[in-house]
């Protein structure tokens, strides 16, 4: 998704570590329309283009965010390097440990071999293999030290940050070939301290990306955060993430936010102080409670056991993995309690809103799943200029109106009922707080600073957008768009959620402002029941004048749905006609990939057909093919109608008559896109901007293409 203000930056090919191929493992879900292979290049373009504009090197403070939350915790923890640190140098150099230290010389030295290695590799080896043992050896050293440590009855030490048993591997969880250097987990203080199973991302703490030379510091990260992003995408409960990349001899630390990527300074092993500061990096992380390492404290993991059978239900209709969660009401002050069945939405970008959503029960007492009526929770980091509780974007406020209109006077579509709405909250210094961005930069003792608007501070790590940590659950559960069965099923899911757009903007002036596939979803009572269309997630939406119903200029929504004037952000208000012009695009869209498995399209075959374009390039390229495919009833017909799958009737005549309404509408003659992109009786107004007079007009076609196509599709089923 674009958010506000936002643009597609440039893109350079970078060094990849080379991969093997490997069939597609079942259940994959790639993009409409892009292969596996299609979607690996553009994952990697993004990774790089995290690179090159989203990382912050050499941060300073970034120690901070992983301290320990007491100053006597902390007190231990710097104690702790001290003791480690002199113990490591001990052993490097052949000297006596201190009488009474505790530690087990034999042991320690077995891991010091390999560091002692580590410190003679210069800047560069002839291959990263080495480095794997090296760096586990440095963490099970370490890890041993603090586990004397905790022998001695030291409070202060909350885990062992322990690497994986095996290394340069594929996670059983992933759902492509990419294979991890190391992978360090959690485990308690009482385990053993040696190399853990560990082959899931969902169990990763956080992954290790190795180089041969320092010269790779660059290609490290963006291996890092390509691969960082498996982590979200597997664990529910991760509000943040951190990262060690090693380039030779050197290391460094990363954590990764919504909106930043931050990395230390390098940490050169073969010094002194750069030993001792990876030691206190592995100290702190073993030393701070879980919500500094990136968790969530309200969002409890649970993991289904044989006995926790679900009542009335298939099996392999829950999750291995799920999490009770504490949902709390802003208007009510109450925390309701849910536990999760599974998770139809999950979070596998590095950067944004972290959008994850969940299908769940109240929780009884128990972790096994119930019978209870299903809801949905949805869990997301928006941005906001306003203080949380004042926003008037605020997803929860316009869920709310929408819930207050139509309580006592029902719509015949279905619409999205909040049941509990508000901020995630946490406990910081004995004080329920809101989970912001703000609240992750408390602990450090930094200010966070709204970004600036010129571009000389545009670098400053410390510049970073205001994100407010929201939880929503309502009803009903929905399913994914490409689970309808043929055309006929699409048009009447697609008719449904743009009633409900409509009853949304007229009744309650809520402008979506993203209309795509991911946000209408499909609603059955029953097996063999007709579906029905449901409108979700406005967290783009603005309230607007229900006369005027329109919003002020602004790029927002999800390529490549977007309007021709929200992607150039024309200087000409948001309207309805906007949305309506997305659902054009999502009719086009899936009807030339493909609507369900066997009629979709391959990467390859998609290359070669003109609506590929539309997200590729930059914004004035994807309007200026838009505008040209939109041109007139022949250009969308010979560009992209002629290009759809071939065993569709009714979908091409549905694209035809909404272009019709929307851009050929013969009330609205500042409305054409004629020759020359413009034929109005004033040539120098832009016909997207002319058209915005006659908005009501137009809408009124449009729902009578709607109606039609509808008694169509129900005829037909």
């Amino acid at each position: 998704k674009l958010e506000a203000n936002t643009t597609q930056k440039a893109t350079v090919k970078p060094f990849v570590t080379p991969r093997t191929s490997r069939s597609s493992k079942p259940g994959a879900v790639c993009s409409y329309g892009k292969s596996e292979k299609g979607q690996n290049e553009d994952e990697v373009q993004y990774a790089w283009n995290l690179v090159n504009n989203y990382t912050h090197r050499d941060i300073d403070e970034l120690l901070d965010f992983a301290k320990p939350a007491t100053t006597a915790g902390q007190e231990a923890a710097a104690q702790n390097v001290d003791f480690i640190s002199d113990a490591m140098e001990r052993i490097l150099t052949k000297k006596r440990l201190p009488n009474g230290s505790g530690l087990d010389r034999r042991l320690l030295q077995k891991f010091a071999n390999g560091i002692d290695e580590w410190m003679k590799v210069g800047s560069s080896l002839p291959s990263e293999k080495p480095l794997y043992g090296y760096f586990s050896n440095f963490a099970l050293f370490v890890a041993q030290c603090l586990k004397s440590v905790a022998a001695g009855n030291n409070p202060h030490i909350a885990h062992l940050i322990l690497p994986a048993d095996r290394s340069d591997f594929k996670p059983d969880d992933s759902n492509d070939s990419r294979r991890i250097d190391v992978g360090l987990a959690l485990r308690g203080i009482g385990a053993s301290v040696e190399c853990v199973s560990l082959g899931s991302y969902a169990d990763t703490l956080c992954v290790v990306e190795a180089k041969h030379s320092r010269n790779l510091d660059e290609n490290a990260l963006m291996q890092l955060f390509l691969y960082s992003a498996n982590l979200y995408a597997r664990q529910g409960n991760r509000r943040y993430l951190w990262g060690l990349t090693i380039c030779a001899d050197e290391v460094y630390a990363c954590m990764m936010l919504n909106d930043g990527l931050f990395v230390s300074p390098a940490m050169r092993i073969s010094e002194l102080d750069g030993r001792k500061m990876l030691i206190l990096w592995l100290v702190r992380w073993s030393m701070c409670p879980d919500d500094l390492l990136g968790y969530d404290p309200t969002m409890h993991r649970v993991t289904v056991h044989s006995d926790l059978d679900v009542a009335g239900s298939d099996n392999d209709d829950v999750d291995d993995i799920r999490y009770r969660i504490d949902c709390y009401d802003d208007e009510s002050m109450k925390t309701i309690k849910y536990v999760t069945k599974r998770t139809i939405m999950s979070a596998d970008d590095i950067l944004g809103r972290h959008t994850r959503c969940f299908v769940a029960t109240r929780y009884s007492g128990s972790d096994a799943y119930s019978s209870a009526t299903e809801v949905v929770i949805k869990d997301a980091w928006p941005p906001t200029n306003y203080p949380p509780l004042e926003d008037p974007r605020d997803e929860i406020k316009l869920l709310r109106k929408i819930h207050d209109t139509f309580k006592n006077n029902a719509p015949d579509h279905i619409y999205p009922e909040l049941i509990v709405g508000g901020h995630v909250r946490l406990d910081q210094e004995a004080v329920s707080a809101i989970d912001t961005t703000d609240a992750i930069f408390k602990v450090a003792g930094v200010n966070r600073i709204d970004p600036p608007t010129d571009s000389d501070a545009e670098s400053a790590w410390k510049y970073q957008p205001l994100r407010a940590h929201r939880r929503i659950v309502m009803s009903p559960v929905g399913h994914s768009i490409k689970t309808v069965q043929n055309e006929t099923e699409l048009i009447i899911v697609l008719v449904e959620a743009m009633q409900c757009y409509s009853s949304v903007l007229d009744g309650c002036g809520v402008l979506h402002r993203d209309i795509s596939t991911n946000n209408i979803l499909v609603v059955r009572d029953g097996k063999d029941t007709i579906p029905r269309g449901l409108l979700i997630d406005f967290d783009f939406a603005v309230k607007v004048d229900t006369h005027e119903r329109s919003a002020r200029p602004e790029r927002s929504g999800t390529l490549p749905y977007m309007s021709i004037a929200n992607i150039l952000n024309l200087d000409t208000p948001r309207t309805a006609l906007d949305d309506w012009e997305s659902l054009l695009y999502v009719v086009c869209w899936l009807a030339t990939v493909g609507i369900t498995s066997s009629h979709r399209v391959s990467d390859a075959e998609l290359e070669k057909k003109p609506i590929k374009n539309w997200r590729i390039g930059s914004p004035e390229e994807i309007a200026d093919v838009k505008r040209n495919h939109m041109h007139s009833s022949d250009n969308i017909q010979y560009n992209i109608v002629s290009r759809f799958c071939e065993q569709y009737e009714l979908l091409p005549r549905f694209a035809i008559a909404l272009h019709n309404a929307l851009f050929g509408n013969d009330k609205c003659p500042g409305a054409h896109l004629g020759l020359g992109g413009n034929r109005t009786t004033d040539s120098s107004i832009d016909p997207l901007v002319k058209r915005g007079a006659h908005i009501e007009a137009i809408v009124t076609d449009l729902k009578k293409v709607l109606d039609k196509f509808k008694l169509e599709a129900l005829a037909a089923l």
